[in-house]
């Protein structure tokens, strides 16, 4: 899981996604990923709604409702 912000300075936007392709590319790992409208890099005045997405994910997860993120493995 990774959870950005839109107005992140630290970490644009286009490299938090970059970073996604590159990992699903390189070594087939699938990410869920979020960007928060307004957050910050720290997500200040974003911290209840970061703490949703976070326990929303792990609900999604623990009930199988995601795939495995991890890649698959040849044998």
């Amino acid at each position: 899981l990774i959870i950005h912000g839109d107005a992140d300075k630290v970490a644009p936007p286009k490299d938090v996604q970059g970073l996604v392709d590159k990992l699903h590319t390189q070594k087939g790992i699938t990410i869920t990923q979020k960007t928060l409208p307004g957050a910050n890099h720290f997500f200040s005045n974003d911290a209840d709604l970061l703490l949703q997405e976070c326990a929303d994910y792990l609900d999604r997860r623990l009930a199988g409702e995601l795939s495995d993120p991890r890649p698959k493995r040849l044998r």
